[in-house]
């Protein structure tokens, strides 16, 4: 309300309702009534002043907000918001144990990255390809693509997998020959499921990040994902021994895989740790052809046979399937399992339509080496001038009925 001056000496008395007010040194009444078009008006002088309406807080930035966003999740794991957002994005510049953490409780919380414009087409080209390698037209080691989903799920990423018989492996390094998203740019790492011929393995690895499972590459840039073969035999082989076996042979060598190398390595270790005798007319041969194709070798069982007769009653087979097939020579030719011979596998897993027996073994989960797979891959994506790395999972004793006591 503006100001009005009084003429010097004159009282400025308003007779309005009855009330007066004198000079600005006199006390504010409690109320003034004023006229309008409506009847009197009455202000209060006296009233307390409303309150302040207090300021809206995005609940997505409210520090006591349990709606899962970014800010959340940086509280949460003692980051920095920028930090958070480049790891939901899959973006480069951040460390591998970061962006799995903040992914592991992204995914827990529930939150869901929503992308627009650059970032969003960014992620739509992250692919990564899985290339299964196998005669089969089925993939029977399923195990390790449950493995690779949830890793890929958990990342933002999506897998491509693709199925490459061995009469058409040597073409995938062709463009006319491999996945669409793979021949224009879109994949950006591979993950090399059963073996691949090794100069092929080093041509995608010169133009792909590339992770393998189980098989070794000694000549390509290929990180691997594998179990501990050598570890494995040994437990095995003491296994034996404590059941009073000391002859024991080794069943399905082949040099060209390199999985069935490091378990003959191991089976070659754990006979000389235990003092054993190594023989190696105790080791029956196999061919790639047997693995690929399921053959059974003409020559195998009477080698297998003649070598049981000569007091060799115990087996360390180089897989399942091996083990297997062993089961079924001793048990065609009227011998007992275990009471006669003792039999024992690797891998534990349980892709042989109609086993024999349940073997004795050591094993790992499938599904934990397709995750570690992923998440190695994408490591190196990130690491693209990291040594090759070899990451080994301890395998676990698994018991079964094929193998006994020495039975003199």
């Amino acid at each position: 309300m503006d100001n009005v001056s009084s003429p010097p000496g004159h009282d400025t008395t308003d007779s309005l309702s009855g009330g007066s007010f004198t000079g600005s040194s006199s006390r504010l009444p409690d109320s003034l009534k004023l006229p309008s078009a409506d009847g009197n008006v009455t202000i209060n002088f006296r009233a307390e002043p409303p309150l302040l309406q207090k300021p809206r807080t995005s609940r997505m930035f409210s520090p006591m907000s349990k709606t899962p966003n970014q800010t959340l999740i940086a509280r949460q794991l003692n980051l920095a918001p920028g930090t958070v957002s480049r790891a939901l994005r899959q973006q480069p510049g951040i460390k591998s144990e970061t962006r799995d953490r903040v992914l592991k409780l992204a995914q827990k919380l529930g939150y869901t990255v929503r992308l627009r414009g650059k970032a969003a087409a960014e992620a739509e080209a992250c692919y990564l390809g899985v290339l299964v390698q196998s005669p089969e037209s089925s993939w029977t080691h399923t195990r390790y693509l449950v493995g690779l989903s949830q890793a890929a799920t958990a990342m933002n990423v999506t897998l491509i997998v693709h199925h490459v018989s061995f009469q058409d492996c040597l073409n995938i390094v062709h463009a006319d020959r491999q996945p669409p998203a793979m021949r224009d740019g879109r994949v950006k790492g591979l993950c090399l499921v059963h073996r691949w011929p090794e100069d092929i393995a080093r041509q995608l690895s010169e133009k792909f990040a590339c992770v393998s499972v189980v098989h070794f590459y000694p000549g390509a840039k290929v990180d691997l994902v594998d179990m501990d073969h050598r570890g494995g035999m040994n437990i095995l082989a003491e296994h034996l021994y404590r059941l009073g076996h000391r002859k024991i042979g080794y069943f399905g060598y082949c040099s060209d895989m390199s999985w069935s190398r490091a378990r003959y390595a191991g089976y070659v270790e754990a006979m000389t740790k235990l003092r054993l005798e190594l023989n190696p007319a105790w080791a029956i041969e196999f061919g790639t052809e047997v693995f690929e194709h399921r053959l059974v070798p003409a020559t195998a069982p009477e080698q297998a046979l003649q070598l049981i007769k000569s007091g060799v009653r115990a087996w360390m087979a180089t897989n399942e399937w091996a083990g297997q097939m062993l089961a079924q020579i001793v048990r065609d030719a009227g011998l007992r399992v275990p009471e006669d011979v003792s039999i024992t596998g690797f891998d534990n897993t349980d892709t042989v339509p109609r086993p024999v027996v349940q073997l004795t073994s050591v094993g790992v989960s499938l599904s934990v080496i397709g995750t570690a797979a992923i998440q190695r891959l994408h490591h190196r994506l990130d690491n693209p001038e990291e040594p090759r790395q070899n990451i080994l999972f301890d395998v676990e004793f698994a018991p079964g009925n094929s193998t006994g006591p020495l039975n003199h």
